[in-house]
């Protein structure tokens, strides 16, 4: 309803203008020709008036001089027009009008009954205009002398015939010839003045008609030309959209679809066959049996569904299927219509609608989920592990204290041979209890649980620590340790704890895969907003196969009898690191060493 008031709206800001113009021309053309003929009918009236006038006239003045004197006809039949126009103009001009009156007076005076209503209408509305002000005046001051008139021939009538032996001046003819020729004097004024009228309302008629025929014209012309104008802006609009639509349908893939529901027949456009493999061409023909060909078989029936229920209950459709492409690749389509009926062609029940690709977005939601799913089993498996790795440390302390204890008690010594067994128990907890610090910590950081404080931090100082701490193992191998260090080393933004574990870490895998009796290098770079670390051996070395499974959890590059190891090591290294806003390099070649670099912000 909305539109079809919209559509009325429009229909009559077009038309309502034009078709006032027409009726104001029509108005203005009828009643124009309706005063002049009315103006005619007085004309016409004026003659008969004058008729009356000169044979009444012509009668009185045989009556005062002929002999024999003819009878005296009654003057209120020989004036019955003059009279008769009189009592129209009393009527008229009484408040309010008597129009019965009138009419009866213009009939009495001779008019033609179908002119009454021209007549009445001029008097009324164009009586008090300049035009016609001299006219009525006239008409008045001839009913004057009418009554004058009448009174005079009264007085004729009613004296006796005259003789013929009289020859004194008649006083009462000498009046009657000057009353008539007041009379016609009045009548010329009167036929003069309204022919005057009668040709300025002429003048007036024509140049208001073509007044408004010219503004009717123009009125038209500018119409036409603004009509013009608003479909030639509406086309060029409508071209832009079109062009903008065109863009974004072929960017995003989109097609259209119209499904005639009477016939069943579906019409699809170049991109909407381009989705199902057809040919884009509109002229090859595409019926809907092929297209329902296409359709995956275990989606034939849903999709039917949907849009029967679509259509029953006058709803918009939204159903996603497969079609099946020559080649049997298979590809996810969404379509979302809606019906459509009626209109200004009646046209039958049909629904369009947009069909467009989703096998990406059911690939990435598919991913999405697996994502969500291998994030909860990581959550699972992290708090396993540090639940895990807290269960085992109680027996783990228990287990290598009693150990010790039994190796440093002085009082039972122990046999040679089980002293052997209480260190192979020792060193298999000590490493079984790092392996538990290194899985903690890497569910700490793959929690979100590590509280690492990033505060300015002495980073030689932490190397020199951590150099403290593997002397043991320095001690075991040889190894001749180049600290080229700096004193005035820059302060950087770490975990004092954090930052010792980190480079005893790479400093106790320097020692134990380095030669025997080979050097240990420590060399630092000042970055303009960084200080990095470089940590260098003089093992064997990584080829760049191995180099790329360096930092995965549980992988053991060089594998030795001698060498204890997790294989977490590394993986710690590298999180702690990241942690710290930093990161960690590693450059390497079979048979010269291996150069790990720490990048650390300044503070």
């Amino acid at each position: 309803m909305p539109s079809m008031r919209s559509d009325r709206t429009i229909y009559a800001s077009v038309l309502g203008p034009l078709v006032l113009a027409i009726v104001t021309l029509v108005l203005v053309s009828v009643g124009g020709f309706q005063a002049l003929s009315a103006a005619r009918a007085y004309v016409g009236g004026e003659s008969l008036w004058s008729k009356a006038r000169s044979q009444t006239t012509e009668h009185l003045r045989a009556r005062a001089t002929a002999n024999p004197a003819p009878a005296c006809q009654p003057l209120i039949v020989s004036l019955a027009v003059p009279l008769g126009d009189r009592a129209a103009r009393l009527a008229l001009d009484r408040s309010p009008p008597d129009l019965a009156a009138a009419r009866v007076g213009f009939l009495r005076g001779g008019n033609h009954p179908d002119d009454l209503d021209g007549m009445i209408n001029l008097y009324l509305y164009f009586g008090s205009l300049p035009l016609l002000r001299e006219p009525i005046a006239d008409w008045r001051h001839g009913d004057e002398l009418i009554e004058k008139l009448r009174a005079l021939g009264e007085r004729i009538c009613a004296r006796s015939p005259v003789t013929a032996d009289r020859v004194q001046p008649d006083p009462e003819l000498r009046a009657l010839d000057r009353l008539d020729a007041e009379l016609i004097e009045v009548e010329k004024h009167f036929s003069a003045s309204l022919g005057h009228s009668s040709r300025l309302t002429e003048y007036l008629l024509i140049g208001t008609i073509l007044l408004l025929a010219v503004l009717l014209a123009a009125g038209s012309i500018w119409f036409v030309l603004r009509s013009m104008r608003s479909q030639i802006q509406q086309g060029r609009e409508l071209m832009h959209a079109n062009t903008r639509w065109d863009l974004a349908a072929d960017a995003a893939g989109v097609g259209v679809f119209v499904w005639h529901a009477a016939t069943d027949r579906i019409e699809l456009d170049p991109r909407a066959r381009q989705l199902y493999g057809l040919s884009p061409d509109p002229q090859v023909p595409v019926t809907r049996a092929e297209v329902r060909e296409l359709t995956h078989p275990d989606d034939r029936a849903g999709l039917q569904q949907l849009m029967e229920n679509a259509l029953a209950g006058n709803e918009a459709l939204r159903a996603r299927y497969r079609v099946v492409l020559p080649g049997d690749s298979v590809r996810h389509l969404e379509a979302i219509g809606t019906l459509r009926e009626g209109g200004p062609a009646r046209a039958p029940r049909h629904m369009v609608g947009v069909l467009r690709d989703v096998t990406d977005e059911i690939a990435a939601a598919r991913l999405q989920v697996e994502k969500d799913a291998a994030e909860r089993s990581a959550k699972a498996r992290s708090e396993f592990l540090s639940r895990l790795s807290h269960e085992l440390r109680t027996p783990l302390n228990a287990v290598l204290g009693l150990a010790q204890l039994l190796d440093i008690d002085t009082r039972e010594p122990l046999t040679t041979r089980q002293s052997a067994r209480i260190k192979l128990v020792l060193e298999s907890g000590w490493h079984l209890l790092h392996l538990v610090d290194d899985v903690l910590d890497i569910t700490s950081i793959d929690s979100g649980m590590l509280a690492i404080q990033s505060t300015p931090t002495d980073l030689a100082a932490a190397v020199q620590a951590s150099l403290n701490l593997i002397e043991p193992d320095r001690l075991a191998r040889a190894i001749q340790v180049e600290n080229l260090l700096p004193t005035d080393l820059p302060r950087v933004l770490g975990d004092a704890r954090r930052l010792q574990q980190v480079f005893g870490n790479l400093l106790s895998n320097a020692c134990k895969y380095n030669t025997r009796g080979g050097r240990l290098t420590l060399r630092s770079q000042d970055l303009p907003d960084q200080v990095c670390v470089r940590v260098e051996d003089e093992g064997r070395g990584l080829s760049a196969a191995l180099l790329t499974e360096l930092f995965q959890p549980f992988k053991r590059l060089q594998v030795s009898a001698d060498v204890p190891g997790t294989g977490l090591g590394l993986v710690v290294v590298k999180l702690l690191v990241e942690q710290m806003g930093g990161r960690i390099d590693v450059s390497s070649e079979p048979g010269r060493g291996t150069c790990f670099t720490v990048c650390l912000r300044k503070a």
